[in-house]
């Protein structure tokens, strides 16, 4: 076991661009699941996605490539070459930007960081057969000052409603454990990652961080993160009532006092229907929007330089 890996040091993404773009509104936990909704901050009373799409198109080659290839290749050419990756694909339909959006949220607020970038599935037509929106490993908080090491395989749903994308993420994470599909994804899912690992990390570690029956593997403690963007009519409201920015960010404020421990009841009252996930850990980032067909058809356009044409 590598007790010397430094995970913090190996993320990419730092934890500033949660300052520039979000405002940490709620957070709950009991043992097991935690929740953490953000907002989007107000531009004058309206929500604009213009900022965090920029910020969002500006990190995808971190997405795809790792800190070495990214240097080998140049900011630019791996900028470039990323954008591929994310091709002109119907931004209603692809889930890349809520596997994006994870992978930015997982390394700038867990500090685990992604160990199996993206670039192998620019030739794998047949990505979709990998169950998870993203592996990470490093050292998990799972309680209050309590670390410990861990493998963090994502999901992610943007969609129209919260409870609705709360039950498809949990439907996704129960495929890696149900007796039925469990066997099929999770071997995938860590064949697929060792075929893509990053060179800036301990490769012989990672890779018995990621084979079953290892002893580093038998160590970690399972993680689902899961990012969830949902429509709210209440975001509508806001924008018609608040005459500010303030005033914006004060309605989004109670907005959260309210619905955060709804979030977080709704979370605990779905967990009982899927036994298997209730013995793994579930971290949430939560974010409401008002329109997220409108969030994609943004970072589609910041990340292509045109709108979608269909």
């Amino acid at each position: 076991m590598n007790k010397n890996m430094k995970w913090e040091k190996l993320v990419q993404i730092d934890e500033q661009w949660v300052s520039d773009h979000l405002t940490r509104q709620h957070n709950a936990e009991d043992a097991k699941i935690k929740i953490r909704g953000y907002s989007i901050k107000f531009s004058g009373n309206i929500l604009d996605f213009n900022a965090i799409s920029t910020f969002v198109a500006e990190s995808i080659h971190k997405f795809v490539y790792s800190p070495g290839k990214i240097k080998e290749l140049g900011e630019i050419k791996a900028l470039m070459q990323a954008q591929k990756y994310f091709g002109k694909k119907n931004p209603d339909t692809d889930g890349k930007y809520g596997e994006l959006l994870l992978f930015l949220l997982v390394e700038s607020v867990l500090k685990c960081p992604m160990v199996a970038h993206k670039i192998t599935t620019l030739s794998n037509t047949r990505d979709q057969v990998k169950g998870g929106d993203g592996i990470f490993l490093g050292d998990y908080e799972y309680q209050a000052g309590k670390y410990h090491p861990a493998c963090l395989i994502g999901e992610s749903k943007i969609m129209d409603g919260f409870a609705a994308s709360v039950d498809d993420a949990l439907d996704s994470l129960d495929r890696f454990h149900n007796e039925r599909s469990s066997p099929q994804f999770s071997v995938t899912e860590f064949m697929v990652a060792k075929q893509s690992l990053s060179g800036d990390f301990d490769i012989d570690y990672v890779y018995d961080c990621l084979t079953p029956g290892s002893e580093a593997f038998q160590k970690n403690i399972l993680v689902h993160p899961v990012f969830l963007m949902y429509n709210t009519s209440g975001i509508d409201t806001i924008e018609k009532e608040a005459l500010t920015q303030i005033m914006a960010e004060e309605l989004i404020k109670e907005y959260f006092i309210k619905r955060g421990n709804e979030h977080f009841r709704l979370i605990q009252d779905k967990i009982m229907k899927w036994e298997n996930l209730q013995k793994v850990y579930l971290d949430f980032f939560i974010i409401p929007v008002n329109n997220v067909r409108k969030f994609r058809n943004t970072v589609y356009y910041q990340i292509h330089g045109v709108q979608y044409e269909g």
